[in-house]
């Protein structure tokens, strides 16, 4: 369960409720006296802005729990709050140049000021997506250019190398000079292999780890099989290994994986004081750690930094290995993550990855450490909500008809208000529920996470939002409410809302794949 809590914090962007909460806040006076004018004025004046202000802010919900990095979130909200700032400096420099502030007195002023804040948000936030885009496109080339410097360094420092001394080897085989046949030809193999292997890591680092064939692979071979390798070329370094988990344990990977152990066991052999390195791996519910510590001096900060967002630097610095570099890449395609701690006692780097099952031979992904819901995850929970608050209105309201008074939490008791709040609140409530979904324990069946989690989701909202929360919302505008306002045709609609969107998101997460 605590897993399950800590996945989900990580897996979402706390700057998108700024961006929710201004769109909702700058809704509350858009119908308020708009529908007292004529159906054009209120359409327009009313009823337009709502659904703007209501997109904003289920736009913010959708930044909040999707799969954006927190530096597009961020970008995108300074550039909502911008905008709206930058129309409310506006409005106000014109009213003072007009030399009077008392339109701002009258309810209506107050409304179309709100209307003019809600474009400059929307605005602002078209804007910044706009600027998240460049930014990020900015940073994957800055990326590849760093990776062709990469990939300059390693042909010139490996296969070159090797090549010349290859090329030494073939002379004196010519030569026959007191050196045998065998040991020229087996110098000349391991030499060979060695620029195949780096030619095979070429593809990797060229294309940043993107676009590879993952596989459940099973984690104590691979990283006995790294650590055995760096035995053999350094055997009097004191491995200390430890894999107190199961022997069928399986990540997400490739055959990379045993590949990236060594280089991380070898770099710690070299930079260790005392050569002795512990390798160590542990695994939770939903994750595998590898982690392998040394009493070296440690990494410098900068590389600390690019480790921890799996990401590669211009390399100042030219003494930094390659091994790092192919770590970065490889595990951050995989779905993982890596870190780095730096004590007076040494350095110790951990890779987390994601722990998979194999149910007749299907690669079951058993963890949602990397979090965020995709693009087409979102556009699915928002067209599944949208036809769950139609399944959830209609018979509410024929037996009760209380869609309209959903309307009154935004100043007026309007049908059409009604229904757009109505599907306004299945939709941010829908995002909710399908991050739900995604942080759920892997283990439990995909009946039990789905289903499971509209109803218990169904049956928090009919207590606090629809119990507690309406009620004294509706008396705060003036309308009489029952305070908690438990009635069984709530609780009902509410069921049928969490049915319906769980049947219909299951369905299109089986039919689509993310």
């Amino acid at each position: 369960m605590f897993d399950s809590i800590r996945s989900l914090a990580r897996g979402v962007s706390p700057t998108g409720l700024v961006v929710a909460g201004l769109g909702f806040l700058l809704t509350r006076f858009t119908v308020t006296l708009a529908v007292n004018d004529g159906p054009t004025a209120f359409v327009f004046g009313g009823v337009v802005p709502l659904v703007l202000g209501l997109g904003l802010s289920a736009f913010g919900v959708a930044l909040t729990v999707g799969e954006f990095e927190r530096g597009f979130v961020r970008t995108v909200t300074l550039w909502c709050l911008a905008g709206t700032g930058a129309m409310f400096v506006l409005v106000l420099l014109t009213l003072v140049g007009n030399g009077s502030m008392g339109p701002l007195s009258t309810g209506g002023s107050r409304t179309y000021l709100s209307n003019f804040l809600i474009g400059g948000g929307v605005g602002g936030a078209l804007t910044g997506v706009y600027a998240g885009r460049s930014n990020r496109q900015r940073h994957e080339l800055e990326q590849q250019a760093a990776r062709l410097d990469l990939v300059n360094r390693i042909l010139r420092d490996r296969v070159l190398n090797a090549l010349t001394v290859i090329r030494g080897r073939v002379e004196i085989a010519e030569s026959r000079d007191g050196v045998g046949t065998a040991d020229v030809l087996s110098v000349i193999d391991d030499r060979s292999a060695g620029v195949q292997q780096v030619v095979e890591n070429m593809k990797h680092i060229t294309h940043g780890g993107s676009g590879l064939s993952l596989d459940a692979v099973p984690v104590v071979p691979c990283v006995e099989s790294g650590v055995d390798a760096v035995r053999e070329t350094h055997p009097t370094a004191e491995y200390d290994l430890r894999t107190d988990v199961p022997a069928d344990l399986r990540v997400r990977a490739n055959t990379m994986l045993d590949n990236l152990v060594a280089h991380l066991v070898e770099n710690a052999v070299v930079y260790s004081d005392s050569s002795r390195v512990e390798v160590a791996v542990t695994a939770s519910e939903d994750t595998v750690t590898i982690s392998v510590s040394d009493d070296g001096p440690g990494l410098p900060d900068r590389q600390l930094d690019l480790l921890e967002r799996g990401e590669i630097g211009s390399y100042e610095d030219r003494s930094t290995g390659f091994g790092l570099d192919l770590v970065r890449l490889l595990v951050r395609s995989y779905g993982g993550r890596t870190a780095a701690t730096v004590t007076d006692g040494g350095t110790t780097i951990t890779l987390t990855l994601p722990r998979v099952s194999t149910d007749g031979g299907v690669v079951t992904l058993q963890s949602n450490d990397v979090l965020g819901l995709s693009p087409r995850r979102l556009g699915l929970a928002v067209g599944t909500s949208l036809v769950a608050a139609v399944v959830m209105g209609l018979p509410m309201q024929f037996l009760t008809g209380g869609v309209p008074v959903i309307g009154a939490l935004y100043g007026v008791q309007n049908a059409l208000v009604g229904w757009l709040t109505h599907g306004f609140h299945s939709v941010v409530f829908g995002l909710v529920y399908a991050a739900l979904v995604g942080t759920a324990p892997g283990h439990l069946s995909a009946r039990v996470r789905y289903y499971g989690v509209a109803l218990g989701w169904s049956l928090a909202l009919w207590l606090v939002a629809a119990g507690l929360v309406m009620p004294m919302w509706l008396s705060l505008v003036g309308i009489e409410a029952r305070l908690p306002n438990l009635s069984a045709a709530a609780l009902l609609a509410h069921l049928l809302w969490g049915t319906s969107l769980a049947a219909l998101y299951r369905y299109g997460c089986r039919a689509w794949s993310p």
